[in-house]
Protein backbone atom coordinates (compact mmCIF):
# COMPACT_ATOMS: atom_id res chain seq x y z
CA UNK A 1 0.00 0.00 0.00
CA UNK A 2 2.84 2.24 1.01
CA UNK A 3 4.32 1.30 -2.42
CA UNK A 4 1.48 2.49 -4.20
CA UNK A 5 0.91 5.92 -2.68
CA UNK A 6 4.88 6.58 -3.27
CA UNK A 7 3.84 5.37 -7.06
CA UNK A 8 0.76 8.08 -7.07
CA UNK A 9 2.55 10.74 -5.65
CA UNK A 10 4.86 11.03 -8.16
CA UNK A 11 2.44 10.70 -10.91
CA UNK A 12 0.87 13.50 -9.13
CA UNK A 13 3.94 15.09 -8.91
CA UNK A 14 4.42 14.72 -12.81
CA UNK A 15 1.45 15.77 -13.59
CA UNK A 16 1.74 19.13 -11.68
CA UNK A 17 4.88 19.88 -13.84
CA UNK A 18 3.32 18.91 -16.71
CA UNK A 19 0.08 20.98 -16.07
CA UNK A 20 2.44 23.78 -15.00
CA UNK A 21 4.66 24.11 -18.25
CA UNK A 22 0.88 23.23 -20.83
CA UNK A 23 -0.35 26.53 -18.64
CA UNK A 24 2.51 27.91 -18.89
CA UNK A 25 2.71 27.63 -22.43
CA UNK A 26 -0.72 29.91 -22.97
CA UNK A 27 0.97 32.33 -20.57
CA UNK A 28 3.37 32.90 -23.00
CA UNK A 29 0.70 34.00 -25.75
CA UNK A 30 -1.03 35.67 -23.34
CA UNK A 31 2.37 37.78 -22.35
CA UNK A 32 3.35 38.46 -26.21
CA UNK A 33 -0.34 39.12 -27.28
CA UNK A 34 -2.26 41.27 -24.81
CA UNK A 35 0.00 44.55 -24.57
CA UNK A 36 -0.26 44.28 -28.65
CA UNK A 37 -4.30 44.06 -28.23
CA UNK A 38 -4.25 40.62 -29.64
CA UNK A 39 -6.28 37.96 -29.27
CA UNK A 40 -4.98 35.08 -27.49
CA UNK A 41 -7.11 32.56 -29.18
CA UNK A 42 -6.61 33.02 -33.27
CA UNK A 43 -4.95 32.74 -34.76
CA UNK A 44 -2.90 30.08 -33.96
CA UNK A 45 0.29 29.31 -32.67
CA UNK A 46 2.83 30.60 -35.84
CA UNK A 47 6.18 31.44 -36.07
CA UNK A 48 6.26 35.79 -36.24
CA UNK A 49 9.21 35.62 -38.82
CA UNK A 50 7.81 33.06 -41.50
CA UNK A 51 4.17 33.22 -40.39
CA UNK A 52 4.40 29.31 -40.47
CA UNK A 53 1.61 27.94 -38.12
CA UNK A 54 3.16 25.46 -35.32
CA UNK A 55 2.15 21.88 -35.12
CA UNK A 56 0.75 20.34 -32.33
CA UNK A 57 3.97 18.37 -32.13
CA UNK A 58 6.27 21.47 -32.46
CA UNK A 59 5.06 22.98 -29.64
CA UNK A 60 5.03 20.14 -26.52
CA UNK A 61 5.88 22.60 -24.07
CA UNK A 62 9.88 22.62 -22.92
CA UNK A 63 10.25 19.20 -24.77
CA UNK A 64 9.66 20.82 -28.41
CA UNK A 65 11.88 23.78 -28.08
CA UNK A 66 14.78 21.67 -27.09
CA UNK A 67 14.30 18.86 -29.66
CA UNK A 68 13.96 22.48 -32.16
CA UNK A 69 17.08 23.26 -30.73
CA UNK A 70 15.13 26.59 -30.30
CA UNK A 71 14.95 27.16 -33.90
CA UNK A 72 12.10 27.56 -36.14
CA UNK A 73 11.28 23.94 -37.94
CA UNK A 74 10.04 25.67 -41.02
CA UNK A 75 12.06 28.98 -42.26
CA UNK A 76 15.18 28.13 -39.16
CA UNK A 77 14.65 31.33 -37.58
CA UNK A 78 15.76 31.41 -33.45
CA UNK A 79 12.98 31.01 -30.88
CA UNK A 80 13.48 32.98 -27.96
CA UNK A 81 14.50 30.70 -25.26
CA UNK A 82 12.19 32.61 -22.97
CA UNK A 83 9.34 30.58 -24.46
CA UNK A 84 10.97 27.53 -22.41
CA UNK A 85 12.54 28.98 -19.61
CA UNK A 86 8.68 30.45 -18.70
CA UNK A 87 7.62 26.66 -19.41
CA UNK A 88 9.95 25.56 -17.16
CA UNK A 89 9.28 27.79 -14.51
CA UNK A 90 5.21 27.30 -15.22
CA UNK A 91 5.97 23.68 -14.06
CA UNK A 92 8.53 23.75 -11.53
CA UNK A 93 6.09 26.38 -9.84
CA UNK A 94 3.30 24.54 -10.50
CA UNK A 95 5.27 21.44 -9.02
CA UNK A 96 6.52 23.00 -5.78
CA UNK A 97 3.01 23.79 -4.87
CA UNK A 98 1.42 20.70 -5.01
CA UNK A 99 4.64 19.52 -3.23
CA UNK A 100 4.27 21.95 -0.47
CA UNK A 101 0.52 22.30 0.05
CA UNK A 102 -0.55 18.69 -1.46
CA UNK A 103 -3.77 18.29 -3.08
CA UNK A 104 -6.55 20.49 -1.58
CA UNK A 105 -8.23 23.84 -2.70
CA UNK A 106 -5.13 25.80 -1.44
CA UNK A 107 -3.78 24.24 -4.19
CA UNK A 108 -6.10 25.32 -7.12
CA UNK A 109 -5.95 28.97 -5.30
CA UNK A 110 -2.26 28.88 -5.79
CA UNK A 111 -1.79 27.88 -9.45
CA UNK A 112 -4.38 30.58 -10.54
CA UNK A 113 -2.43 33.14 -8.57
CA UNK A 114 1.45 31.55 -10.22
CA UNK A 115 -0.09 31.99 -13.60
CA UNK A 116 -1.57 35.27 -12.73
CA UNK A 117 1.72 36.54 -11.39
CA UNK A 118 3.69 34.85 -14.43
CA UNK A 119 1.73 36.84 -16.96
CA UNK A 120 2.21 40.35 -14.76
CA UNK A 121 5.71 39.81 -14.15
CA UNK A 122 6.83 39.29 -18.07
CA UNK A 123 4.63 42.23 -19.18
CA UNK A 124 6.08 43.71 -16.63
CA UNK A 125 9.50 43.67 -17.97
CA UNK A 126 8.49 43.99 -21.18
CA UNK A 127 6.32 47.29 -21.34
CA UNK A 128 6.43 48.67 -17.57
CA UNK A 129 2.85 47.43 -17.19
CA UNK A 130 0.66 45.44 -15.20
CA UNK A 131 -2.37 44.58 -16.68
CA UNK A 132 -5.73 44.87 -14.25
CA UNK A 133 -6.88 41.25 -14.76
CA UNK A 134 -3.63 40.30 -13.27
CA UNK A 135 -4.02 43.23 -10.24
CA UNK A 136 -8.01 42.99 -10.29
CA UNK A 137 -8.19 39.71 -10.94
CA UNK A 138 -5.71 39.08 -7.48
CA UNK A 139 -7.90 40.49 -5.61
CA UNK A 140 -11.14 39.37 -6.59
CA UNK A 141 -9.29 35.77 -6.48
CA UNK A 142 -8.66 36.73 -2.61
CA UNK A 143 -11.68 37.79 -1.86
CA UNK A 144 -13.78 34.86 -3.41
CA UNK A 145 -11.43 32.82 -2.28
CA UNK A 146 -12.17 33.69 1.39
CA UNK A 147 -15.82 34.37 0.97
CA UNK A 148 -16.80 31.29 -1.20
CA UNK A 149 -14.56 28.74 0.06
CA UNK A 150 -13.83 29.28 3.44
CA UNK A 151 -16.76 31.37 5.11
CA UNK A 152 -19.02 28.52 3.40
CA UNK A 153 -17.34 25.68 4.37
CA UNK A 154 -15.33 26.50 7.57
CA UNK A 155 -13.51 22.94 7.97
CA UNK A 156 -11.31 24.05 5.34
CA UNK A 157 -9.90 27.55 7.37
CA UNK A 158 -6.74 25.47 8.44
CA UNK A 159 -5.36 26.29 4.95
CA UNK A 160 -2.56 27.81 5.42
CA UNK A 161 -1.60 31.59 6.10
CA UNK A 162 -4.85 32.62 7.13
CA UNK A 163 -3.61 34.59 10.33
CA UNK A 164 -7.03 35.54 11.84
CA UNK A 165 -9.69 33.53 12.63
CA UNK A 166 -12.26 35.72 10.00
CA UNK A 167 -10.90 35.29 6.66
CA UNK A 168 -12.95 37.48 4.84
CA UNK A 169 -11.62 40.23 7.73
CA UNK A 170 -8.32 38.57 7.01
CA UNK A 171 -8.56 38.95 3.19
CA UNK A 172 -10.40 42.48 3.43
CA UNK A 173 -7.66 43.78 5.92
CA UNK A 174 -4.43 42.55 3.65
CA UNK A 175 -5.94 44.11 0.72
CA UNK A 176 -6.88 47.46 2.36
CA UNK A 177 -3.26 47.12 4.03
CA UNK A 178 -1.10 46.21 0.41
CA UNK A 179 -2.94 48.40 -0.86
CA UNK A 180 -2.76 51.94 1.48
CA UNK A 181 0.74 50.77 2.15
CA UNK A 182 2.11 50.84 -1.35
CA UNK A 183 -0.05 54.11 -2.34
CA UNK A 184 1.65 56.00 1.21
CA UNK A 185 5.48 54.79 -0.61
CA UNK A 186 3.95 55.64 -3.94
CA UNK A 187 2.81 59.00 -3.12
CA UNK A 188 6.12 60.13 -1.14
CA UNK A 189 8.28 58.98 -3.64
CA UNK A 190 6.86 61.02 -6.02
CA UNK A 191 6.84 64.19 -4.00
CA UNK A 192 10.48 63.02 -3.05
CA UNK A 193 12.28 62.14 -6.30
CA UNK A 194 9.86 65.05 -8.49
CA UNK A 195 8.61 62.32 -10.75
CA UNK A 196 5.99 59.10 -10.29
CA UNK A 197 8.10 57.06 -7.71
CA UNK A 198 6.11 53.84 -8.62
CA UNK A 199 3.58 52.47 -11.32
CA UNK A 200 -0.34 52.47 -9.96
CA UNK A 201 -0.08 48.76 -11.04
CA UNK A 202 2.51 47.64 -8.57
CA UNK A 203 -0.21 49.48 -5.66
CA UNK A 204 -2.94 47.38 -7.28
CA UNK A 205 -0.66 44.16 -6.92
CA UNK A 206 0.19 44.09 -3.78
CA UNK A 207 -3.22 45.25 -2.83
CA UNK A 208 -3.77 41.48 -4.34
CA UNK A 209 -1.03 39.81 -2.44
CA UNK A 210 -2.97 41.04 0.88
CA UNK A 211 -6.10 40.15 -0.26
CA UNK A 212 -5.10 36.62 -0.99
CA UNK A 213 -2.07 36.12 2.10
CA UNK A 214 -3.48 38.64 4.55
CA UNK A 215 -1.36 41.58 5.69
CA UNK A 216 1.22 39.84 7.23
CA UNK A 217 2.28 38.90 3.80
CA UNK A 218 2.25 42.01 2.73
CA UNK A 219 5.17 43.23 4.69
CA UNK A 220 7.15 40.48 4.27
CA UNK A 221 6.94 40.41 0.20
CA UNK A 222 7.79 43.77 0.66
CA UNK A 223 11.08 43.58 2.80
CA UNK A 224 11.98 40.86 0.39
CA UNK A 225 10.81 42.77 -2.87
CA UNK A 226 12.68 45.58 -2.02
CA UNK A 227 15.89 43.43 -1.49
CA UNK A 228 15.33 41.41 -5.07
CA UNK A 229 14.79 44.78 -6.19
CA UNK A 230 17.78 46.40 -4.60
CA UNK A 231 19.97 43.48 -5.85
CA UNK A 232 19.38 43.42 -9.24
CA UNK A 233 19.91 47.74 -9.38
CA UNK A 234 23.32 47.28 -7.66
CA UNK A 235 23.67 44.60 -10.47
CA UNK A 236 23.26 46.59 -13.19
CA UNK A 237 25.40 49.50 -11.77
CA UNK A 238 28.09 46.78 -11.41
CA UNK A 239 27.45 45.92 -15.22
CA UNK A 240 27.72 49.76 -15.69
CA UNK A 241 24.40 49.73 -17.61
CA UNK A 242 23.32 52.08 -15.31
CA UNK A 243 25.23 55.09 -13.10
CA UNK A 244 25.23 55.90 -9.45
CA UNK A 245 22.80 58.65 -8.38
CA UNK A 246 20.48 58.08 -11.78
CA UNK A 247 17.29 57.65 -11.74
CA UNK A 248 17.04 53.80 -12.92
CA UNK A 249 13.70 52.45 -14.16
CA UNK A 250 13.26 49.37 -12.91
CA UNK A 251 9.77 47.12 -13.18
CA UNK A 252 8.86 46.49 -9.51
CA UNK A 253 5.89 44.17 -10.55
CA UNK A 254 8.39 40.60 -10.94
CA UNK A 255 10.16 41.54 -7.17
CA UNK A 256 6.69 42.23 -6.00
CA UNK A 257 5.80 38.66 -6.63
CA UNK A 258 9.61 36.69 -6.11
CA UNK A 259 8.45 38.39 -2.58
CA UNK A 260 5.15 36.69 -2.62
CA UNK A 261 6.38 33.66 -3.60
CA UNK A 262 8.97 33.63 -0.75
CA UNK A 263 6.04 33.96 1.57
CA UNK A 264 3.83 31.77 -0.22
CA UNK A 265 6.90 28.57 0.46
CA UNK A 266 8.41 29.52 3.63
CA UNK A 267 6.46 32.10 4.83
CA UNK A 268 6.09 30.37 8.86
CA UNK A 269 10.09 29.57 8.51
CA UNK A 270 11.02 33.13 7.63
CA UNK A 271 8.76 34.51 10.00
CA UNK A 272 9.96 32.06 12.58
CA UNK A 273 13.50 32.87 11.83
CA UNK A 274 12.91 36.38 12.53
CA UNK A 275 11.00 36.26 15.62
CA UNK A 276 14.34 33.85 16.50
CA UNK A 277 16.58 36.97 16.48
CA UNK A 278 14.62 38.83 19.39
CA UNK A 279 14.09 35.55 21.41
CA UNK A 280 18.12 34.36 21.89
Amino acid sequence: MQVMDTVIYKILCFASFALGAVVASFLNVVVWRVPRGESVVRPASHCPRCGAFIRWWQNVPVVSWICLRGRCAACKAPISPRYVIVEALGGTLFLFTFMRFGPGIATLVFWIWISLMIVGSFIDFDHKLLPDFVTVGGMVLGLVNAVVLYALFPALRSVPFFSLSNPITNSLLGLAFGFGLLWAIRDIGSRVFKREAMGLGDVFLMGAVGAIFGPLAVLVSLVLSSLFGSAVGVGLIALSKAKLGRFVEIPYGPYICAGCLAWMFFGREIVGWYAGLFTR
